[in-house]
């Protein structure tokens, strides 16, 4: 094994690949809708152009897990992938009209959501590849993921430190988002190789399909969708919830990552809390944190409520956005890793995301009556129980899981 190889196969890359791409989360995801907002668009016009980023989603996850499962090493397609978003941010920026930024951000998520959500498959792929019985305990999951919650934070913290007091124009974040894709492309070409299974006959788009039909992941896979919407709804109207109780575009960012701090606190004792109760536990209390963290908002929808309840993000984050990964993982066959993975991408990111801010703009929208901070509170409390019918089918899923094998 070459100098080079070795480093490859450390993993090094792989973390600096999840720092700086999870800087494109922390410094462009949170803030669209303000960027919609500041040209022009209403709170419900707002929803609907990001459901685009579902209608996509719910397609460039299969196809291109499909060409990372069969065809082609994951190093080469992911930065073609993101080298390709970089054009639909750049326009998406240029959108004067609600249908320009429906266009745009179909685009956008056709092609980056891919890159991001194949990234986590691939990871586990290769802890798996490179654990060997002589080298004691493999790494987890999260020892990489933890530096994408870290990579997440530094973009706001920068914008927050260089703009204390000041107005911060939305343009910035867009161009300061190309910036980060870039160098998110050239990290992504020194990925460790990997050998798609180009020999199995079977489609594994198809394999990943008849293994979410049957249990227990067919009960994960219906909570996963509500959950799902869920956080459309969340996603989609939080940072407007923030702007209207008087928050600056800055102070929006510092909110979020307070949140993605307490999770990157967490992320050190994953492994110890899961190896504790059990993962099914762990998703548990991530699947409960959400609908807590809604109510809380909307019985008390102040700024020192909602400052407070960044806490619940951490269980959150290691109950959902990192645990489930790893699930999938134990119930999916090397043939279809990444297109399993995917099919939660397509319910979760892809479908869930096209329902859930159509929803929060039907709910927005029939409350034309009320003043604004009080419609997104509406918003919020259906997200809140679409949450709860979520924890309650993971929770029957798990329980019959447990009794099946014994456990």
């Amino acid at each position: 094994m070459t100098h080079q190889t070795a480093k490859s196969e450390s993993g090094i890359v792989i973390g600096l690949t999840y720092a700086i791409s999870f800087g494109i989360y922390g410094v462009f995801f949170p803030f669209i809708p303000l960027i919609l907002r500041a040209k022009g668009f209403s709170d419900a016009e707002v929803g609907i152009a990001l459901s685009a980023a579902g209608l996509s989603s719910m397609l460039g996850p299969p196809i291109f897990a499909h060409a990372a499962d069969r065809v082609v090493q994951f190093r080469r397609l992911m930065p073609v992938l993101l080298l390709i978003s970089t054009v639909f941010v750049w326009l998406l920026d240029r959108s004067v009209s609600v249908f320009a930024a429906f266009a745009a951000l179909f685009l956008l998520y056709l092609f980056l959501i891919p890159a991001l959500s194949l990234l986590d498959s691939f990871t586990m792929d290769f802890i798996l590849r490179n654990h060997a019985p002589d080298r004691g305990r493999p790494r987890a999951f999260q020892d990489f993921r933890v530096w994408g919650s870290m990579g997440f934070m530094v973009p706001s913290l920068g914008l927050a430190l260089a703009f204390r007091g000041a107005p911060l124009d939305p343009s910035l974040l867009v161009h300061l988002t190309l910036a980060i894709t870039l160098a998110a492309v050239v990290c992504s070409t020194f990925l460790p190789p990997n050998s798609p299974t180009k020999h199995a006959t079977e489609l594994p788009s198809k394999q990943a399909l008849l293994a979410a039909t049957r249990r227990p992941l067919r009960d994960f896979f219906i909570a996963s969708f509500m959950v799902g919407m869920a956080l459309g709804i969340y996603f989609t109207y939080f940072p407007r919830f923030l702007q209207e109780m008087g928050c600056s575009i800055v102070e929006v960012g510092l909110i979020i990552n307070l949140g993605v701090l307490f999770e990157v606190l967490l992320m050190p004792f994953g492994r110890r809390l899961i190896d504790r109760f059990g993962l099914e536990r762990i998703m548990l209390i991530g699947f409960l944190s959400l609908p807590l963290r809604m109510f809380l908002m909307v019985i008390c929808p102040t700024l020192p409520m909602v400052i407070a309840v960044q806490l619940l993000h951490a269980p959150l984050a290691l109950g959902l956005f990192v645990s489930t990964p790893v699930y999938l993982q134990r119930h999916a066959q090397p043939s279809y890793r990444h297109s399993l993975q995917s099919l939660n991408a397509a319910l979760v990111v892809g479908l869930t995301r096209f329902i859930g801010p159509m929803v929060g703009a039907t709910v927005i929208g029939s409350m034309g009556h009320l003043v604004p901070i009080e419609s997104l509170v509406w918003a919020i409390a259906t997200a809140g129980v679409l949450a709860v019918v979520a924890a309650v089918v993971f929770y029957r899923g798990s329980r019959s899981e447990r009794a099946a094998f014994g456990r």
